[in-house]
């Protein structure tokens, strides 16, 4: 009994990270298609390049000289991709766990 309970409490604790990491991995993407749609709006009109992404939502502008305007930092692009990874890994573990519980 007292293993079926440890089991149980390692996928509790998996259903977490994953509903964390999913929460962390939404939050930045509506970080960024706010960055990219209101703060960033009139970019387009004043903008020698402009490049605009979907996944995640970015919109940049690279000016003469070189310097970028716009675009997303490091962070919260390793935080995006981080987190969707981080999510995708623990739902494969926990449903792997649940599928050798069932057998």
């Amino acid at each position: 009994m007292r293993r079926t309970g440890t089991r149980q409490a390692q996928l509790n604790r998996l259903w977490g990270a994953a509903c964390a990491f999913a929460g962390i991995f939404f939050f930045v993407w509506a970080v960024s298609f706010v960055k990219a749609n209101v703060l960033n709006k009139g970019l387009r009109s004043r903008c020698e390049a402009f490049h605009e992404t979907s996944f995640p939502f970015e919109n940049s502008c690279i000016h003469g000289d070189g310097t970028v305007e716009g675009a997303n930092g490091l962070i919260l692009e390793g935080a995006f991709f981080g987190s969707m990874t981080a999510a995708a890994a623990c739902l494969i573990v926990t449903f792997a766990i649940e599928a050798t519980r069932r057998k």
